[in-house]
């Protein structure tokens, strides 16, 4: 996960807000080149959204999806106090990458980076606000794309597949279970 900060002093991972939108292109084009990502993906949310902010502000959170992503995902979401902050990168990245449609807050944009143009949108709206469930859900989103992205099988759209894996129903035995995993890892 790679955050992008309103304003940023110093040194550390990520980009302050003006630079990323500065140097988007060659951000993505060295990941890919480099061998750090081979896809790239970004969290959209709303600044109203109080539990979805703490989300991507709880450490463990950022570890977890850090990880899982790994040399395979650039994942990148903006770190702001601010909502006109928010507002406006949602506005010119929601732009950016070419979705006409209207998008839901909060919600994941996957895409791939291919001779400096953006292509293999795919926009996965997130239903669960709270620390545990949004954590799952985010969770298992990325992990289904990626796993999506390593399949052979075409007979499908890649979106339609991770729709059906993250739509799964389950049983309230397993919810008990991934609710106690959840909580042994964002502690």
């Amino acid at each position: 996960m790679i955050p992008i900060y309103e304003q940023q002093t110093g040194n550390g991972i990520g980009h302050s807000q003006d630079t990323f939108m500065e140097r988007f292109e060659e951000i993505c084009r060295q990941h890919f080149t480099t061998g750090r990502a081979q896809s790239f993906a970004f969290i959209f949310y709303d600044f109203g959204d109080k539990e979805f902010r703490s989300l991507l502000d709880n450490q463990g959170v950022f570890a977890k999806l850090d990880r899982l992503s790994g040399t395979r995902l650039s994942l990148f979401y903006l770190h702001a106090n601010t909502k006109n902050a928010i507002k406006s990168f949602n506005s010119k990245f929601i732009s950016k990458l070419g979705i006409d449609a209207k998008v839901n807050l909060p919600c994941i944009v996957f895409f791939k980076f291919n001779d400096g143009s953006v292509s293999d949108i795919e926009v996965v709206t997130l239903e669960s606000p709270s620390l545990i469930h949004g954590f799952m859900e985010l969770y298992e989103i990325v992990r289904n794309y990626l796993d999506c992205s390593e399949s052979t099988d075409n007979s499908q759209p890649r979106a339609m597949k991770i729709f059906k894996s993250t739509a799964k129903f389950i049983g309230i035995e397993t919810f008990r279970v991934m609710l106690k995993k959840g909580l042994e890892l964002i502690m």
